[in-house]
């Protein structure tokens, strides 16, 4: 399958009249592959706007309208927008017998359209118009990916997620020329109208789920919150009416002592506990501040010490020249998202490890930067790597979901890491993840940094 194929040089070729003199087919010939085209376009259609994921019906799909329309090859590429530039990589094919597939084919896998050469193409389809024509007709620069497919003619479709270009359907003719009829092009393009309702409606879903998830969350933690701040205040009056009693029998020193202290603090540590649940129920966090994350990550260096346990090491550094640019951040939110990350990493090293803290700052421009899509601007990065397990290509897809986990349930809830992103998300962050089984996990996210220009120094 091809990138993208121009709409040829004359207006006679991009049409390729299947009525012309040259064409030794029959007007029967042609009303039999008209009904056979809408009859496949129809049952695709059909498949395509059931309640299941089109994922799972994608591959019958390209059959069916494979088989209607007698090509070679059905395909889906997949638009992706990296560094204001369109990236392609094709995730579907159907292939007819004897034709090779190319699904696993590397030169058709994150591929920039304008490095490539297909800038004009990509601009046709972003406005929703077809690209179809014969292989011979396009221009000699354009040809050498087709051909390299045994492409003769090709036929491609936009798809779009609601007003966003998604991706494209094509169509391969690779045994022989194959002509489109216009009217054959306007019926293709209702299958991929279909696809692209059919992406858009479970993209909707998802989002929904997810915000009914939260509110659930929120619920809960409301009234888990409330039910512990009534024990925390038993507690904690227990704590003082026992002073005031070790007081009264002359006992000062064990008022005072240790293991009072240790119990006023567990009871200190408690109560951020319950605020930090209200806050989360109420969709809020404590007024932000001005911060350095390196600051904040030293002060909070024994707590994340404790939280990993004796198996693990803690290492905090700054990264790159060693300096880096404030954020603006709610203090206890921070504390929460690298104690979430301290966990995470500490069930991810049952026999031990190190997690290392980095803190940098870097322009949009920069490749880190680049490879994971961060928006103009400069960003300080706050780097979570560890020497745990990994995780598989699955459990990253979902690893950001609520209540999503692979520990027992005794073990885990699967709350850490959405916590993470509801975090992040609320004061203007972007988090990516790169994990490989056996390899370890790495967290990287990105702050808007706060220059001279925008604020006073940090607190």
């Amino acid at each position: 399958m091809a990138l993208l194929p121009s709409r040829g040089v004359s207006r006679k070729n991009r049409y390729h009249c299947p009525m012309s003199s040259a064409d030794p087919s029959s007007p029967d010939d042609h009303l039999a592959r008209r009904d056979s085209i809408l009859s496949g376009v129809a049952r695709a259609c059909e498949l395509l706007s059931e309640a299941q994921p089109w994922t799972a019906v994608i591959n019958d799909a390209l059959r069916l309208l494979g088989e209607a329309t007698g090509v070679s090859r059905v395909y889906i590429f997949r638009v992706d927008p990296a560094n204001g530039a369109e990236v392609v990589s094709q995730c579907f094919e159907w292939c007819s017998r004897g034709i090779t597939p190319q699904i696993d084919n590397p030169d058709l896998q994150n591929v920039p359209l304008e490095a490539a050469g297909f800038t004009r193409w990509a601009k046709l389809l972003k406005v929703g118009e077809p690209v179809f024509g014969d292989i011979g007709d396009f221009p000699e620069s354009e040809r050498p990916l087709l051909e390299m497919q045994d492409i003769k003619s090709i036929l491609i479709q936009p798809i779009f997620d609601g007003s966003t270009w998604w991706g494209f359907m094509g169509f391969d003719a690779c045994a022989s020329i194959q002509s489109w009829a216009r009217v054959e092009v306007d019926t293709l393009r209702i299958a991929s109208i279909v696809l692209g309702s059919a992406i858009h409606r479970q993209t909707r879903d998802a989002h929904l789920n997810e915000i009914q998830k939260m509110e659930a969350l929120a619920r809960m933690a409301s009234g888990v919150a409330h039910d512990f701040n009534n024990v925390l205040m038993v507690i904690a009056c227990s704590t003082e009416l026992l002073k005031s009693e070790l007081e009264l029998a002359g006992m000062r020193n064990l008022a005072q002592g240790e293991q009072i202290s240790m119990m006023e603090h567990a009871l200190d540590r408690a109560s951020t506990l319950t605020r930090r649940l209200l806050e989360f129920s109420k969709r809020r966090s404590n007024s932000p501040q001005v911060v350095s994350p390196l600051q904040l990550l030293n002060k909070e260096e024994p707590l994340l010490r404790q939280a990993l346990g004796n198996r693990a090491r803690l290492r905090i550094s700054p990264g790159g020249l060693g300096s880096h640019l404030p954020v603006r951040i709610d203090p206890t939110a921070f504390a929460q998202l690298v104690l979430n990350l301290a966990v995470n990493a500490r069930d991810a090293m049952p026999e031990g490890g190190e997690l290392m803290f980095e803190v940098s700052t870097l322009r949009s421009d920069e490749p880190l930067a680049i490879f994971d899509r961060i928006p103009d601007g400069r960003w300080t990065l706050l780097r979570a790597v560890d020497t745990g397990t990994g995780m598989t290509e699955e459990v990253l897809e979902h690893a950001f979901e609520p209540f999503y986990t692979t520990k027992p349930p005794e073990q885990g809830t699967g709350l850490g890491l959405s916590t993470i992103r509801s975090i992040v998300n609320s004061f203007g962050g972007h988090i990516k993840i790169t994990s490989a089984v056996g390899r370890g996990t790495e967290f990287r996210i990105y702050f808007p940094a706060i220059t001279e220009d925008s604020t006073s120094a940090p607190t």
